[in-house]
């Protein structure tokens, strides 16, 4: 079977469009993210580690990383941070002495709305998007994904 080299270009063309796109994507998102954590005094990860603690109280330092998609040794470097600031607190549940437990300080919570934090953070990114040109993101981040995800089962098969 002979490979159309034309449709390999297009498609070499097309897939390098996607990468150089997504890398400018995510390297706005973090300076927005940036920009917008310096307004409460926090950086980007220490802010979303926020927002992860308000919604699952009580979660371990694994399950924090793996929500925030970074290295556990990280995660724990920003919470030791945040535990210093006052912001984080360790507990030790006493039916398992080598787990710990974090959650935002009851300090914190008075001090901060993170639900009128979230809800502006994500209003100033998306304020100016029509309902349509959302759902074309989100059909075309999650058509994305669905071709990773199929050419992941393609090589794992192999």
């Amino acid at each position: 079977m002979e490979i159309d080299r034309t449709s390999e270009q297009s498609l070499i063309g097309y897939s390098e469009t996607i990468i150089k796109l997504l890398r400018i994507i995510r390297k706005e998102l973090n300076e927005y993210s940036f920009q917008k954590s310096k307004l409460y005094g926090f950086t980007g990860p220490q802010l979303f580690l926020a927002f992860i603690l308000y919604r699952h109280p009580g979660i371990s330092l694994q399950e924090l990383s793996e929500k925030l998609g970074l290295s556990k040794s990280t995660v724990s470097g920003i919470v030791d941070r945040l535990v210093c600031q006052g912001d984080v607190t360790r507990e030790i549940p006493s039916e398992n002495r080598r787990s710990v437990k974090l959650f935002l300080s009851s300090d914190f919570l008075k001090k901060y709305d993170l639900s009128e934090i979230k809800i502006r953070f994500l209003n100033d990114l998306f304020k100016d998007a029509s309902i349509e040109e959302l759902n074309t993101i989100i059909e075309g981040l999650e058509k994305l994904y669905e071709l990773i995800q199929r050419n992941n089962i393609k090589t794992v098969e192999k």
